[in-house]
């Protein structure tokens, strides 16, 4: 059987250079762990999100234009058991996207990871991804 790596999605919102930074070291951190795309939010496609065993979401702003076609998409799409986190600029910014995805019935962290701890980076998406 061969042995694949975990395929995580991070998804950052579109000019927030603090979490496009994040979303660039958590990849660098997961290079031998899992195959990683980050994706700005206006740029993501169905087929990426299919493909994902896991996902990062970096958010400023959850009602951010960048997020409309993906909170369109998952609430037609059924992901149940994929697990997912947040990374944000302020605590609490991700609520309104953490209920837009709902539907989507994603295996939901309750810790997120706030901006202001850069370093908690690489720690966070490895325990995101190997959380039961």
């Amino acid at each position: 059987m061969k042995n694949e790596k975990t395929k995580v999605l991070v998804v950052f919102e579109d000019g927030r250079e603090p979490l496009e930074a994040i979303a660039k070291r958590m990849k660098t951190s997961l290079v031998d762990k899992a195959t990683v795309k980050t994706r700005c939010a206006s740029e993501v496609a169905v087929a990426e999100i299919l493909a994902a065993d896991a996902y990062a979401f970096g958010v400023s702003d959850s009602s951010a234009p960048a997020w409309a076609e993906i909170k369109r998409l998952f609430t037609g799409m059924n992901l149940a058991g994929r697990k997912a986190g947040f990374f944000t600029e302020k605590p609490g910014v991700a609520d309104g996207l953490k209920a837009s995805f709902e539907p989507a019935e994603l295996a939901v962290s309750a810790q997120a990871l706030v901006a202001d701890k850069p370093d908690a980076a690489e720690a966070w998406i490895k325990a995101l991804i190997v959380a039961k």
